[in-house]
């Protein structure tokens, strides 16, 4: 009995604690996964924009196929395209969001049922399209329909319905590398 307990237990430290190597017999002792191929690489999850990933962690990496780019995600937010020399609208013409300029009208009302329109004015746009993207916070839905960004200076308008539970909802907004908060009073 004792030599099957002291068996299992060495069996289960060596996969708690060991590296894995794919494609290389000795992985570095710092790591977790180490790739080996010196002719094949690693692809990122693909995703249509960093608004698909529900719950974003500090540390996770994608491929945003809506800026044709990879992005981290750090401090809480996305970054930008990574890398030098991206062909990539934010490494050619950085589009920034003026979140602290928009503009929701009309006035909410706190638990009666809304409709409007919350407007987000934008600088260096550039033609390059952006996808629809759906946006829910407190009780309300702001949706966006795919467009394009005008050459220059600009708006973003997001499609308002619901029946709002406070007189203050947030919006995290997320399109062409940016991300931003606006509050709703």
């Amino acid at each position: 009995m004792k030599k099957n307990v002291l068996l299992i237990s060495s069996f289960f430290s060596f996969f708690c604690f060991s590296q894995v190597g794919i494609g290389t017999k000795n992985p570095h002792l710092s790591t977790d996964l180490e790739l080996g191929s010196s002719n094949k690489t690693l692809i990122l999850n693909r995703v249509p924009n960093t608004g698909a990933i529900a719950n974003p962690t500090d540390g996770m990496m994608i491929y945003d196929i809506s800026e044709e780019c990879v992005k981290a995600y750090q401090a809480n937010k996305w970054s930008k395209c990574l890398g030098k020399g991206l062909n990539s609208r934010s490494s050619t013409n950085p589009i920034s969001l003026l979140c602290s300029s928009a503009n929701f009208s009309p006035a909410l009302i706190s638990g009666k049922a809304y409709k409007g329109i919350l407007t987000i004015p934008y600088t260096g746009g550039d033609g390059s399209t952006y996808e629809s993207q759906s946006i829910v916070s407190n009780g309300l839905n702001a949706i966006l329909s795919s467009g394009k960004f005008v050459s220059g200076n600009g708006n973003l308008e997001y499609s308002v319905t619901g029946n709002p539970t406070t007189k203050n909802v947030i919006f995290d907004i997320n399109i062409a590398g940016n991300t931003c908060s606006v509050t709703v009073k």
